[in-house]
């Protein structure tokens, strides 16, 4: 049975034969994030971080999300463009959404210094583990691209603009450690997997 595509899904192919890719893979259904949990307790209390990952498994269907949350801005074709380039479109490889969340039993400013410190460092190299393979059970292959969004507050801010605004960056600096390259404007950073799976940045 013939099912009419959408106006949305007209126009996003409409901008992308515009842009001269001639892409006829499909676009996927979306699929749920995975997760995983550390915990890391305390005498009185605990804190547990949170990986999650949204895998792609073609690179249409991520810039297909993106047309879709911003179809309505006058530049949403110079933003699919930017992106299409970005995440190399023309590489018919794989994409995942990787980000990272913490959860406190109590304001984050009343664990000590050296608690944060422990807790980070082996965070760090929890991280560094799921990248080199592949994140929570994806299996990395050449040409396979993560992207981060690197969103959160600075520990002791609080939840406020400027508070936002520095905990990005902080973020942004931390993960360029595990090969993702610099922020774009759309709040990302990406690498990609070389030929000895090693991520690399974009």
């Amino acid at each position: 049975m013939y099912i009419k595509p959408t106006k949305e899904r007209i126009e996003f192919e409409r901008i992308l034969r515009g842009l001269g890719y001639k892409d006829r893979s499909p676009i996927l259904k979306l699929e749920p994030k995975r997760k995983k949990q550390n915990n890391y307790v305390f005498e009185d209390s605990a804190i547990a971080l949170y990986t999650y990952v949204r895998p792609y498994f073609n690179k249409k269907t991520y810039l297909y999300q993106e047309f879709l949350d911003h179809h309505t801005e006058s530049n949403v074709k110079e933003r699919i463009k930017n992106l299409a380039e970005t995440i190399l479109l023309r590489e018919k490889t794989r994409i995942a959404e990787v980000e990272w969340e913490a959860v406190y039993t109590k304001q984050p400013t009343e664990f000590t210094l050296e608690q944060r410190k422990k807790v980070f460092f082996d965070f760090m190299g929890e991280i560094k583990s799921n990248i080199l393979n592949g994140m929570i059970d994806l299996t990395p292959r050449e040409g396979d691209i993560l992207a981060a969004n690197p969103r959160g507050p600075k520990i002791d801010q609080g939840f406020t603009e400027e508070s936002l605004v520095l905990g990005a960056k902080q973020r942004s600096i931390v993960d360029r450690r595990f090969g993702f390259g610099k922020l774009y404007d759309d709040g990302f950073q990406y690498c990609r997997y070389d030929a000895n799976l090693i991520p690399k940045p974009i």
